[in-house]
């Protein structure tokens, strides 16, 4: 009788251990970070520990799809790939920009290069980032999304089959957009103005006679009002990550505008 007692506790012992260790597996994969909960979210830095940014930054890193990833401190803007194992983020290669920045600036480049230049430990708690290696730790604050309705949005990029185009026509341009709560859009081609409704539900804007004046500009700012006449016609996609709006055209994925609040 004592042996089948003495069986039974050292089973139910064993049963315990295992399902501590069980609950504790549980656990620690509960705690593992999400890459998922990065995807099309911009975060902005509050505070460096170790090597501080030349010039003072911010950091800025966009997540604008999964397994990218682009990033800024504040000179040239470093875009790629990047990869995630549980709590490590690996940036594959970025490439960059070429613009030259005066001063403090012209440095940041450099001091992002070897932020992003191997693995970095990461974390997110709330809507706050953190990226660690060694004595260096970047505490980020993901940033506010703006209200769609009410500033005015400045084309900043096209969008087409070939890619994403920014060029100083399209600055030059400055074609724009304001969405007001009465469900109209008001705004300016680039060489024309233009009005008309834009019923917004959510991440959807189905634009409705939509009109403009009639005069004649340079091919290439032509050009700039073609791309937004054709994402306005019918229903668009919009994304909005922080200061920033992404327009994209439902009848062709292929052609959209990106525009900042301003």
């Amino acid at each position: 009788m004592s042996t089948y007692r003495g069986v039974w506790r050292v089973g139910a012992i064993l049963l315990l251990i295992t399902g501590a260790a069980l609950a504790g597996c549980s656990s620690d994969r509960a705690d593992v970070p999400d890459p998922a909960d990065l995807t099309g979210k911009t975060f902005l830095s509050t505070s460096v520990s170790g090597a501080t940014i030349p010039g003072d930054g911010p950091l800025e890193v966009t997540f604008p799809e999964a397994g990218r990833i682009a990033a800024t401190a504040g000179c040239n803007r470093h875009m790629g790939e990047v990869t995630f194992a549980g709590s490590t983020l690996t940036p594959g290669p970025l490439a960059a920009t070429m613009m030259a920045c005066p001063g403090a600036r012209g440095e940041s480049d450099a001091w992002l290069s070897d932020l992003f230049g191997s693995p970095l430990t990461w974390s997110l708690s709330g809507k706050t980032l953190t990226l660690h290696r060694d004595d260096l730790t970047v505490e980020l604050a993901q940033r506010a999304d703006t209200e769609l309705v009410g500033p005015t949005w400045t084309v900043r990029s096209l969008v087409h089959d070939s890619g994403v185009e920014s060029s100083v026509v399209i600055d030059r341009a400055a074609a724009r957009l304001t969405f007001t709560a009465d469900g109209r859009v008001t705004g300016f081609t680039g060489c024309n103005d233009l009005g008309g409704n834009a019923q917004i539900t959510d991440g959807t804007i189905r634009f409705q006679d939509i009109v403009t004046t009639r005069k004649a500009c340079d091919e290439e700012v032509m050009r700039v009002e073609q791309t937004v006449m054709d994402t306005l016609r019918g229903a668009a996609t919009y994304r909005i990550d922080g200061d920033q709006l992404s327009l994209t055209s439902d009848a062709d994925p292929g052609v959209g505008l990106r525009l900042t609040a301003g």
